[in-house]
């Protein structure tokens, strides 16, 4: 057993287990200290290395061969596991050497307190799919989440998230816990601003709905486009090259008028392969509906949502998450992302045009930002810079920014201010 490990193993194991039992997680599923201090030290020091070049990235679970068999199987289960024949002991290189085998996406290294000697040991490589981000971005469930066991997502050089099967309990980078940000989509002021598309789409639901009492609830739309923007966040936060998305007025011309404001990479037509989203929406509202009627449901809510097992929805899901990595692609590209409140795509790649100066910035203090405190503008990156400018001069854009190292930030002109709020999902 390897009895070196470095102090921020230490502070790392009490933050998982204070913030463990806050989340009221039992303490029992968490091992003892010892072991937990070595096992998040490999870890660790597994995200400072590399392997032919690349930066590791992996996801490793704490959990025993019995944890997975003892889940229930309905059909083929999107979880299988592959046993070791021989189990190699813990350690940043052994993490180093198997994490190309476990894509990030698909996979996670299991890990176990052997029986026979009480070392920790790689056991197996569990394969999960990719439908866990769905899970992770707020999506609708599927059948096989992962046990609530100690996972630790390693996204890059000492970027770590901890979390309980696939929920997140918290985020680390670079030695410093992610604490200061909000969730601006938990806000008042960012769904009040795709009000307007909202309210008109669902007038015309009501319009054309003689047929039938039942609805859907207003929330609904909000919860779906926030659960792919999530998730298009999620996905370039772990690519680690970072991109912006950026919301123009929902206008017929709003794509000639982005021509202003924009030097397009690529600018797309627009016909309906651009408006992808709203179609889908559309899709999605009208099965709904039908289910609703059927289960004589006056309204269908989220909640319903998330538990209906219906193969025409489940496709349309499928859709949604396939939009989101579509957006995270065209993110990718050097240059902003361009929508309109619609979702309407404009282009992608696109160079922020003018040349106007932004001297301060105000970082919100809550959610609402009714407190902000400024900060010089000169002292973010380029991206971010070209964001303010961009916001600045076009007032009812709003811009979503992400850094190479996974930060990210809401950009909007609120209360007269031009405001970021840095998010922490």
């Amino acid at each position: 057993m390897d009895t070196s490990q470095s102090l921020y193993s230490t502070q790392l194991s009490e933050e998982t287990r204070a913030r463990w039992q806050a989340r009221g997680y039992d303490l029992e599923l968490l091992p003892p200290e010892a072991i937990l201090r070595q096992f998040l030290d490999a870890i660790y020091q597994a995200s400072l290395l590399r392997e032919e070049g690349e930066p590791i990235r992996c996801r490793v679970i704490l959990a025993a061969s019995s944890d997975l068999s003892a889940l229930p199987v309905q059909g083929i289960s999107q979880l299988n596991t592959m046993t070791f024949r021989d189990r190699p002991l813990l350690s940043a290189h052994q993490i180093r050497k198997l994490a190309a085998a476990s894509g990030f996406y698909r996979s996670l290294l299991a890990v176990e307190i052997s029986p026979e000697d009480g070392e920790l040991r790689l056991w197996g490589i569990i394969n999960t799919g990719t439908r866990w981000v769905n899970r992770v971005s707020g999506s609708r469930p599927d059948e096989m989440p992962l046990p609530a066991r100690l996972v630790v997502q390693i996204l890059g050089p000492g970027h770590l998230i901890v979390a309980c099967g696939d929920t997140r309990v918290f985020e680390t980078f670079g030695g410093v816990l992610l604490t200061d940000g909000f969730d601006p989509f938990l806000s008042r002021w960012l769904p009040d601003r795709f009000r307007g598309v909202r309210d008109t789409l669902m007038s015309n639901f009501e319009t054309n709905a003689e047929s039938t009492t039942t609805k859907i609830c207003e929330s609904f739309l909000k919860s779906i486009a926030q659960s792919v923007v999530r998730r298009a966040i999620g996905l370039i936060r772990t690519r680690g090259h970072g991109g912006m998305l950026t919301y123009i007025c929902d206008q017929e011309d709003a794509a000639v008028q982005a021509c202003r404001w924009f030097r397009f990479r690529v600018f797309f037509q627009q016909d309906e392969g651009t408006r992808r989203f709203r179609n889908l929406i559309v899709h999605l509202i009208q099965r709904l509906i039908a289910i609703g009627q059927s289960r004589g449901l006056a309204v269908v809510t989220w909640d319903d949502y998330q538990r209906v097992l219906d193969a025409e929805v489940q496709d349309i899901d499928d859709a949604m998450v396939e939009f989101s990595h579509v957006l995270a692609d065209f993110m990718s590209v050097d240059g902003a992302l361009v929508l309109d409140r619609g979702f309407r795509v404009i282009g992608f790649g696109a160079e922020i045009l003018g040349d106007s100066h932004v001297s301060v910035i105000h970082r919100a203090l809550d959610l609402e930002a009714n407190y902000t405190v400024a900060e010089p503008a000169d002292a973010s990156g380029t991206r971010h810079r070209a964001a303010y400018r961009l916001v600045s001069g076009v007032p009812d854009v709003i811009a979503l920014v992400v850094s190479q190292d996974g930060a990210v930030r809401f950009v909007a002109n609120h209360n007269q201010k031009l405001t970021y709020w840095p998010y922490l999902p």
